[in-house]
């Protein structure tokens, strides 16, 4: 099946007989419509936040480059983004709907606050320590952080250099129980509550499992932090 292969230079279509900047200008209107409606599905993809895309057609079928734009019904992502990405194209074929599937190069970029000099482990974040940049998602695959409220006064896990974003796992969440604290442990079965007080025996931030043991039943559990001072049992160890 003749299809289109971009690259850097001009190559030749031995299946068409054709040199790609040939099949570039004829194809040109359902070209357009395809990357057009391919990045309203990238837009969709990622609905939240600040993103902006850089698409080129890696490989697309020669028959739609050949037709009229108007014939290119939709372009739906297959899989993950990633550098090169599958679409399917849902196109009319002689009063028949068809699909074929193309590939794009694609570049994704995100505004988010990136460090705007070198910061250290162990150092507390500020404001003035923070910008946003673009940064390329390709490139930063992973928990980011996006709001500079919430990265604010984090303490940092490593060291970070000028225009690298923040990960999640590279900042320490506030405790609010430390290791010795005094806790209470809420204790659920069958509907029926018990409380027992214990010693924390690990620092925990909301949502975490800490270690607590319980002088009055000798023994060590398991407990999710609620708030401060409080936790819910989860197992018995």
């Amino acid at each position: 099946m003749p299809f289109l292969l971009l690259g850097e230079t001009e190559r030749f279509n031995w299946s068409a007989g054709t040199y790609l900047g040939e099949v570039q200008e004829k194809g040109a209107d359902a070209k357009d419509i395809i990357l057009e409606k391919a990045r309203e599905g990238l837009t969709n993809y990622y609905s939240s936040g600040k993103y902006r895309f850089n698409i080129a057609p890696r490989w697309i079928p020669q028959r739609l480059l050949n037709m009229e734009s108007e014939d290119i019904l939709s372009v739906e992502l297959k899989g993950e983004v990633r550098r090169y990405t599958d679409f399917e194209v849902l196109y009319k074929n002689r009063g028949n709907r068809e699909k074929a599937s193309i590939q794009l190069t694609v570049k994704v970029e995100q505004q988010i606050p990136v460090v705007s000099r070198r910061v250290s482990r162990g150092e507390v974040i500020k404001e003035e320590d923070l910008q946003e940049r673009w940064v390329s998602l390709m490139r930063n695959k992973g928990d980011l952080m996006e709001d500079i409220n919430a990265m604010k006064g984090k303490i940092l896990r490593r060291t970070l250099l000028a225009g690298q974003p923040v990960r999640k796992s590279y900042v320490s969440r506030e405790y609010i129980i430390e290791a010795g604290d005094r806790v209470k442990l809420i204790i659920e079965k069958q509907g029926i509550q018990v409380q027992l007080v214990g010693e924390a025996r690990e620092p925990g931030a909301k949502g975490d499992k800490i270690r607590i043991y319980s002088e009055e039943t000798r023994k060590k559990y398991k407990g999710e932090v609620i708030s401060p001072g409080v936790t819910k049992w989860k197992n018995t160890l």
